[in-house]
């Protein structure tokens, strides 16, 4: 807190002494006429005394005018506007924001789902003409993945900074938390915030980017399929912006993009129940501005040149619609920006979710590397290195970190 300053007042601080007063009436004039004027020199030095009282005074003031506190007070300050945070949640840096600084935007009112008929399957949950994929939060697993993502921010550590991006499923999303107590399903955003936690405890320089509010704000909006486990584009633009905000750059307004729709998609929850094909999703495609171009490497190691980055989906087959983005998922694939040439690169590792998130990185990188680790088989910190990436952009949905083998799969490419 900024202290007031009172300046002190000239006579307190030297007090002007005065001669005692002479006594008599006609004689005293004549008394002063015998003793003469003062020293010239003690008038001088009273003077000097004066000005320097005053110049003092006016150098102390102005100093501390508009004088700020230390930063370290400053901090202090700060950290204690976050109230109700968990260990976790102080341990992630990305949560550290002061409720002070701007007032948090309220989510949309939430999905009303009375009425609506619910089944509960083996592999999903069906409410009204929308599928739901359930998720359970295993620690053991989850412990795996956040060492693992430390070792690999490790690895990378002086050539590359490594963002992590937990991507939560549709079901708490779009689901009123009411609604879920009645299901048998793990709550997305505190297993998100354990992740986020332990890999910042384990290793501070990686960056872990909060999604799973950012979507949150737009539950109202198409930002899931209905009949597939997948995000929209939409979606994935969401996620884009925060890992903009992350980074530090500025996001490309979603208006400066051009629109492609393709209706009639249903998806992987329609083979588990074919009742969703009353009601089939449309894949909305954002198409990145940039001249850009793909080349990819298959899982029988052929090579495909000159691909869209976002294909033209008029003849794909309606189940197939979602691999219009970056070619669906293959082991390696190099995208070249050509607008570009400052060098810029980036490695993204990633499974299906990142299909669709990848064509929005198109217009901040000259050389995007993506790698899906389920089928890569080289070594992803050496591939960064080889390239001259400065950024590895880690995404997995929330349903992969409870799952040993793809964990392990990951871990093995560090």
């Amino acid at each position: 807190m900024e202290r007031d300053y009172v300046p002190r007042r000239a006579s307190s601080a030297a007090p002007v002494r005065r001669r005692p007063p002479q006594r008599g009436g006609r004689n005293s004039r004549n008394n002063r006429r015998k003793n003469g004027p003062p020293p010239i020199f003690l008038i001088a030095l009273g003077l000097l005394l004066v000005v320097l009282i005053v110049v003092l005074v006016i150098v102390f003031t102005s100093g501390n005018k508009g004088k700020k506190e230390p930063s370290g007070n400053s901090a202090s300050s700060s950290a204690s506007q976050i109230s109700g945070s968990t260990g976790s949640e102080l341990s992630n840096p990305a949560s550290q924001v002061s409720a002070a600084s701007t007032p948090e935007p309220t989510p949309p009112k939430e999905k009303d789902v009375s009425g609506l008929e619910v089944e509960k399957l083996d592999s999903m949950l069906r409410v009204g003409d929308s599928g739901y994929e359930y998720y359970s939060f295993v620690e053991e697993t989850a412990n795996q993945y956040t060492t693992m993502v430390a070792k690999a921010g490790a690895e990378l550590k002086g050539s590359a900074t490594l963002y992590d991006m937990v991507i939560p499923t549709s079901m708490d999303i779009l689901l009123p938390e009411d609604f879920l107590a009645d299901v048998n399903t793990s709550d997305q955003k505190k297993a998100i915030n354990y992740i986020y936690g332990s890999i910042n405890a384990q290793n501070p320089d990686v960056k872990t980017v909060p999604i799973f509010d950012a979507l949150k704000l737009h539950n109202n909006e198409y930002i899931y399929f209905r009949t597939d486990h997948h995000w929209t584009q939409l979606g994935a633009y969401y996620a884009y912006a925060e890992f903009c905000k992350s980074k530090g750059i500025e996001a490309v307004p979603l208006t400066q993009f051009e629109k492609k729709e393709y209706p009639g998609f249903l998806g992987s929850f329609y083979a588990d129940d074919n009742a969703l094909s009353a009601n089939p999703d449309t894949v909305e495609a954002y198409l990145p501005k940039a001249n850009a171009t793909l080349d990819y490497t298959t899982g029988d190691d052929d090579t495909i040149t000159d691909w869209p980055v976002i294909q033209d989906g008029t003849d794909y087959d309606k189940e197939n619609l979602y691999l219009i983005f970056i070619a669906g998922d293959q082991p390696y694939e190099e995208i070249t920006n050509k607008d570009l040439n400052d060098g810029s690169a980036c490695v993204v590792v990633k499974e299906s979710f990142g299909n669709a998130f990848v064509p929005f990185l198109v217009n901040h990188y000259q050389h995007i590397y993506v790698v899906d680790y389920r089928y890569y088989k080289g070594n992803i910190a050496a591939l960064a290195k080889e390239k001259g990436a400065t950024d590895v952009i880690m995404l997995n949905n929330i349903s992969m970190t409870r799952n040993a083998d793809l964990v392990d799969s990951i871990s093995g490419k560090f």
